[in-house]
């Protein structure tokens, strides 16, 4: 197991608010260790970089630019 950060630590490296961290946890998008029910919450580095894989969408191929368009011309 990797390194693991805090909630405040976790949400600095992903760039979101702690609120918004606890809501990916409640929603089940973020895996995290917690020991003891209302006891400090922990999340490994690994789960940080699962949940920015899965949140990462993929590039899009560059749209050509020609004269042409979708429409038939006209006669």
């Amino acid at each position: 197991m990797g390194t693991l950060l805090t909630r405040k630590e976790a949400a600095a490296k992903l760039g979101i608010s702690v609120d918004t961290l606890d809501a990916e946890r409640a929603s089940g998008h973020l895996a995290y260790i917690q020991r003891k029910p209302g006891g400090k919450v922990w999340i490994a580095e690994e789960a940080i970089n699962d949940y920015l894989s899965r949140a990462t969408h993929p590039v899009r191929p560059p749209v050509r630019m020609t004269k042409e368009t979708y429409r038939n011309r006209r006669a």
